[in-house]
């Protein structure tokens, strides 16, 4: 009988929002992280390959489905919704909606291989399984996955030459910091040391790096350290992309047993600005992008080249540290609300949220106070 389902995993990156999801492994295989709470319930496994196949296979038999009413250009939408209604399950009708956005809306041309550590797997699975998605779905033009540090250290360079020629374009890797303090203090089971061995064999490869930083995450003890430290991982291998993910302690998590044990001291969410800040001002020689591609970040317009655009992006933040307090204060606000301009765009608020912000203004003074509350707008945040 043929397969009509395939598993999606929790998550992926922003960038891979409108990827299609092909899921390899499942949860973490690590799952020690003191910051990260979306595995902590799960064990960790990996899927067989005949059982990624027989998805894979799933994945191009509703591709055929939907390209069927698809004609001079445009779909027939009425069509599509029929077929979507006469699905016998929910789950039926997830897939087919996740293939469906992938054509339509999506990038059709980009898959992401989930859960959190991909890379783990034999290379000859992981190779075997890319191979059968350029067979399958020979649209596909990047293919995508996380990859843990110490994980890719210990690849061999070969393989990742094997990985590359199978059609792997771009790793994901959540570095979180470049300074061996940190990543103790966190629970990230990795070092400075693996980050650039590993970093370096995969953009020797051919394959682009997207590595992640947490401003924040070594709080306030080691804020100029967590900056300084993760600039030098940077400038060692310049990797393709730098992805900012701004430290917050989240309610549940043992970053908070930390804190209640007086063990951490959180950063401030300008102390947190002020550690890009300093990142910034210490990177050498690179040409990456630095990208501010999540809701968590204060502000969403520090974007560029680390050559190029360097300067720029650090006028832009001074920028914003030499306004007024009280603009500061309003734009703060209105972020950890979701608002997705900056500080010149805050007359676009909507009558409600204006309201709200002005009540906040008024009533809850600077310092600890303000810091909860815009903590506790940050703590829905993935």
């Amino acid at each position: 009988m043929e397969n009509t389902i395939f598993q999606i995993g929790p998550i992926r990156p922003p960038s891979e929002a409108n990827s299609l999801l092909l899921r390899v492994t499942e949860n973490c295989p690590w799952n020690q992280c003191k910051f990260c709470m979306l595995y902590k319930s799960q064990k960790f496994h990996t899927r067989t390959v005949e059982d990624i196949k027989k998805d894979i296979d799933a994945m191009a038999m509703y591709r055929d489905s939907i390209k069927k009413y698809h004609n001079n250009g445009t779909f027939d939408i009425a069509s599509i919704q029929r077929e979507f209604n006469h699905l016998s399950t929910q789950k039926e009708q997830e897939c087919y909606y996740m293939v469906f956005h992938w054509m339509t809306e999506g990038n059709s041309q980009a898959i992401f291989l989930q859960d959190a550590n991909t890379l783990v797997l034999k290379t000859q699975w992981l190779t075997e399984i890319i191979s059968y998605v350029r067979e399958k779905l020979p649209e596909i033009k990047r293919i995508t996955s996380y990859g843990r540090a110490d994980t890719l250290s210990k690849i061999s360079q070969e393989q990742f030459f094997q990985l590359k020629e199978a059609g792997l374009d771009r790793i994901h890797s959540g570095f979180e910091t470049g300074s061996d303090a940190v990543l103790q203090l966190i629970g990230k089971g990795t070092t400075q040391k693996q980050q650039i061995e590993g970093g370096k064999k995969v953009k020797k490869a051919g394959i682009e790096l997207s590595i992640y930083f947490m401003p924040g995450a070594g709080g306030k003890a080691y804020s100029h350290e967590n900056a300084i430290e993760t600039a030098n991982v940077i400038n060692a291998i310049n990797p393709d992309f730098v992805r900012l993910r701004t430290f917050v302690v989240k309610t549940g998590s043992l970053m908070e047993e930390l804190v209640k044990q007086g063990k951490f001291t959180e950063c401030s969410d300008m102390e947190k600005l002020l550690e890009i800040k300093t990142m910034l001002e210490h990177i050498k020689h690179c040409n990456g992008f630095l990208a501010s591609d999540h809701i968590i970040n204060l502000l969403q317009n520090v974007n560029g080249y680390l050559d190029k655009d360097l300067d720029n992006m650090l006028d832009y933040i001074n920028t914003f540290l030499a306004l007024p307090r009280k603009m500061q204060r309003k734009y703060q606000i209105a972020r950890r609300m979701g608002f997705a301009g900056d500080w010149t765009m805050l007359d676009r608020l909507d009558m409600q949220h204006q309201y709200a912000i002005e009540q906040y203004e008024n009533t809850v003074p600077d310092g600890i106070a303000f810091e909860t509350l815009l903590n506790q707008y940050m703590d829905y945040y993935i």
